[in-house]
């Protein structure tokens, strides 16, 4: 892969119920590995793969991500998804960022989790063309084994940190009555009380 293209834009998706530091610090370390332009988050309206799970409406989960990133200025929040309704299906997404950023390597920031089920969503062909997947983990033999070949050279991989915090964790804490310090932004933290979140 060619880390020296010049204006480098990565997207970042994603149900961000609630945004937390796991996904604030992976943002950091991809922006700063590739010298990107910029990372913009875009929070799903409906994702695909989530039939059984009731999403926290999208205007708290819009707001808590902008509050989440409004002192980085590295970092941009995108309302596509969640103004075009209906079930966010990536390829359209990439689509319309593509010709947006039509003079800009488009990279697509993703979970290993994600992508060993990439070969799943619907034109994952499409989308392999228009982007190149960036992976927070270094990638072993038997996760590269679940991919189709021609996807192997449309990833590219970096080192972070591995934060062992999830948003299912974070929800679970406040039903229960726990603290979510440190697991969240202040100011998320706050809107998730005063909007009396997840309980």
């Amino acid at each position: 892969m060619n880390r020296n293209l010049n204006n480098k834009i990565i997207l970042f998706g994603g149900t961000f119920d609630p945004p937390h530091y796991g996904h604030l610090i992976l943002a950091q370390y991809a922006k700063d590995f590739l010298n990107a332009e910029k990372v913009i988050f875009i929070p799903c309206y409906k994702p695909p793969h989530k039939i059984n799970y009731k999403l926290t409406h999208y205007k708290h989960r819009l707001n808590m991500l902008i509050l989440a990133t409004k002192d980085n200025k590295y970092f941009e929040v995108s309302r596509y998804e969640i103004e075009k309704k209906g079930t966010s299906y990536t390829y359209r997404t990439v689509n319309w960022f593509y010709k947006k950023y039509k003079k800009r390597q488009i990279y697509f920031l993703i979970g290993l989790d994600l992508l060993i089920n990439l070969n799943t969503w619907q034109r994952w062909q499409q989308i392999i063309k228009k982007v190149i997947f960036l992976v927070g983990q270094r990638i072993i033999d038997k996760n590269y084994k679940k991919l189709p070949e021609e996807i192997y050279e449309r990833i590219l991989c970096f080192d972070s940190p591995v934060i062992e915090i999830s948003s299912t964790e974070i929800r679970n804490r406040v039903k229960k009555s726990l603290s979510i310090k440190y697991f969240v932004p202040e100011s998320v933290e706050k809107y998730i009380i005063s909007n009396k979140l997840y309980k």
